[in-house]
């Protein structure tokens, strides 16, 4: 039932319970310059979400589905090659298909997990980062060091609140908010459930 006096739903239309079951995740951290290409802080994530009982989904660029442009093992050896070798035109190719890949799983995401280390360079991650904020999606960061590690830029842009100093606080947050002992802000649109109904 919708409530047209106000413009909003009822508040019996949104269970409090589970409320993010089956919401999307894309999983943003450095590839690139990370020592194990940032597999290892998503699948803590991955497990740590597991653990806690969350059915969310999490599109992970280290662990792309079959048909997706991989930038990690193999691919990523040759990625360095093409550069090495100065082949710019066949690296320019092939990474156009990976930036392209890693954006429309920003695009498809509910909202995403952004990981950073200060002394880790990155490019992708923040392009994806900023592409999340244009799209208005929630944004949940991991600051390895904290919040007296993080840009200064960042404080402009995303809540403080949001901000968190490890996967583990990550995690017991979105815990809090599928069991409905936080609500869920304007920000989040989780039209996935009416899409069903489609």
């Amino acid at each position: 039932m919708f409530n047209h006096d106000l413009g909003k739903p009822c508040e019996s239309d949104w269970e409090t319970k589970g409320i993010l079951d089956g919401a999307i995740t894309y999983l943003i951290g450095s590839v690139e310059n990370a020592k194990d290409s940032g597999i290892s802080f998503r699948k803590e994530l991955k497990e740590l979400a597991s653990q806690k009982g969350l059915k969310i989904k999490f599109l992970d660029p280290t662990d792309k589905i079959h048909g997706l442009f991989e930038e990690v093992g193999e691919a990523q050896k040759n990625i360095f090659k093409l550069r090495d070798e100065g082949k710019y035109d066949e690296l320019r190719d092939f990474m156009k298909k990976v930036v392209r890949t890693d954006l429309r799983c920003v695009d498809l995401s509910d909202f995403v997990i952004a990981y950073f280390d200060s002394t880790i360079a990155t490019c992708g991650s923040w392009h994806e980062l900023f592409t999340a904020i244009l799209q208005k999606k929630p944004i949940l960061i991991v600051m390895r060091g904290g919040k007296k590690k993080t840009p200064l830029w960042v404080f402009g842009i995303v809540k403080h609140e949001y901000i968190f100093d490890n996967e583990e606080q990550c995690i017991e947050y979105l815990a809090n908010l599928n069991n409905g002992n936080i609500p869920l802000g304007s920000k989040w649109v989780l039209a996935r459930k009416q899409l069903e109904k489609i």
